[in-house]
């Protein structure tokens, strides 16, 4: 059974407000335990997490979101798997920053043109193969731009990338 990513989106969205609303109405519990401190001290909480912008979607040119809905729910499905990670946790050879001066010129004439070239750098994600997803990092959101198939957004030196 396909899922439309409309609807994948507005079943998280409703699951979100139900666990909300569960926290709520379990707020006044007797044996609700004590929140402590948190340990300053490099603590995993303490260190941003990943959040996602979808409305900065590309939907022209050569990186547009251009996919079936299986392809969609395999990239969102790959996205959550980092909500549970800090972006120290994220950042590596697979997942890096590339500098805009190091992009493809189609990458960077596409940029002119959606008037996003006054960054100095995206974040490349690798969903699989040569697959990308390009976002431009603001903070701790990462505000997705392009989908890059073939990895031509920034084209590698390496052999089957």
């Amino acid at each position: 059974m396909l899922i439309s990513l409309k609807n994948l989106l507005n079943i998280r969205l409703f699951l979100n407000q139900l666990y909300v609303f569960n926290s709520l109405k379990n707020s006044n519990r007797p044996d609700k335990k004590e929140v402590r401190g948190i340990n300053k001290n490099n603590a995993k909480e303490d260190r941003p997490r990943p959040s996602w912008r979808f409305s900065t979607v590309d939907k022209d040119g050569p990186f547009a979101w251009n996919m079936n809905d299986e392809k969609r729910i395999e990239i969102i499905e790959k996205l959550h798997n980092f909500d549970s990670m800090t972006w120290q946790e994220i950042q590596g050879p697979d997942h890096h920053a590339i500098d805009i001066n190091s992009l493809s010129k189609e990458a960077q004439d596409r940029l002119l043109k959606i008037k996003k070239d006054d960054i100095d750098n995206i974040f490349s994600f690798h969903i699989n193969g040569g697959q990308r997803i390009i976002c431009i990092l603001v903070q701790n959101v990462a505000e997705i731009l392009w989908y890059d198939p073939k990895h031509k957004v920034c084209l590698s030196k390496k052999k089957h990338t």
